[in-house]
């Protein structure tokens, strides 16, 4: 057998690419449609699409009549071919659930649901990891919300005691021979509200107030989540402000609450100067909008002011933001894989 250069390989895998990109995003095409809008040869295409076909990657379609020759194969993109399991913790009524969600390639959800847990721990993980894996084998990289932060593969901050100081990440990729991504609920949030409102060239800050804790935020720069030295960044609660968060009496009082968050924004827009200050808050409105926007301008010089936008899904952003960074980490293994083989 012919030994293939590294650079073919790469070379070969990069036109993979184009071509799954292309499918993913036409839903089907024939060959020639596929070579127009990648750029790459008829031939090429073909290639490509042979060997995606032999690993089940790439499905035929129904053929096509073609402007006077024979009618043209349609080419299908499978997006079942490797799914990723996303998990993440949340409270409702006093229970604590472990939300399971399976997505394709092209994040597009099999299956979703909830599992009570009596408390949150490894062993309740993998009872659902576990389930998740019998259910779908093709399950190849999976992606955990955890509210805290992991600092040097230890999870020094979090809301269970059971996981501080655990290795959570490193103990399931040992487990399950998987590639693992951890990340907190705004750090998600921010990227799933980038991808919703199709802001990713955009400087963002998500601003979360949850009902009875601190804030915090998720900074999105440049494309791309941005976690600081040792992924501390977005502990905003931190910033010596003098505001008591969490405290009941200020979130009562409309002026004192818009009068915290209007410093706030202020405060990381004068550091980071972001294009939009996104606010969530379950108990937020859109007349505390309004005064934070006004306070702000007050408060700012022309070119610090952002835009304030408040988001009215953070579920949304939160799941979204995960499939986005899990998927990511499946493809590149699926892409590493393919160019160590």
């Amino acid at each position: 057998m012919q030994k293939i250069g590294g650079n073919a390989l790469v070379i070969r895998e990069v036109n993979m690419n184009l071509v799954r990109q292309v499918l993913k995003e036409h839903g089907q095409a024939t060959k020639r449609q596929i070579a127009g809008v990648s750029g790459l040869s008829v031939v090429t295409v073909g290639t490509v699409l042979q060997l995606l076909e032999a690993q089940n990657e790439v499905l035929a379609g129904a053929q096509v009549s073609s402007s006077g020759g024979r009618p043209a194969q349609q080419y299908i993109y499978n997006d079942e071919y490797a799914l990723a399991l996303i998990l993440f913790t949340h409270e409702e009524q006093d229970v604590i659930y472990i939300h399971r969600t399976v997505v394709t390639l092209a994040g597009r959800t099999l299956f979703e649901d909830n599992t009570a847990v009596s408390g949150v721990d490894l062993a309740a993980f993998e009872a659902v990891i576990d389930s998740s894996l019998q259910m779908y084998p093709l399950i190849q990289a999976i992606g955990l919300g955890l509210p805290g932060a992991e600092v040097e593969g230890l999870m020094v901050v979090s809301d269970y005691k059971a996981l501080r100081g655990v290795p959570v990440a490193e103990h399931f990729r040992q487990r399950y021979g998987k590639p693992v991504v951890i990340e907190n609920d705004v750090n998600a949030a921010v990227i799933g509200y980038c991808r919703r409102m199709k802001e990713e060239t955009a400087s963002v800050v998500y601003l979360y107030f949850p009902d009875r804790f601190a804030p915090g935020a998720g900074i999105f720069i440049g494309g791309k989540l941005y976690k600081g030295k040792r992924g501390f960044a977005g502990e905003v609660a931190n910033i010596p402000l003098g505001i008591a968060w969490g405290d009941g009496g200020l979130i009562a009082s409309f002026e004192a609450l818009t009068d915290a968050i209007a410093k706030l924004a202020a405060a990381v827009s004068s550091v980071l100067n972001p294009d939009i200050v996104v606010l969530y808050g379950s108990f937020l409105k859109e007349e505390h909008l309004l005064s934070v926007e006004k306070k702000c301008s007050a408060s700012l010089p022309y070119p610090a002011i952002p835009r304030v936008r408040m988001s009215d899904d953070f579920a949304a952003d939160y799941i979204q933001g995960m499939i986005v960074q899990t998927l990511g980490t499946l493809e590149q293994r699926l892409y590493l894989t393919k160019i160590e083989g």
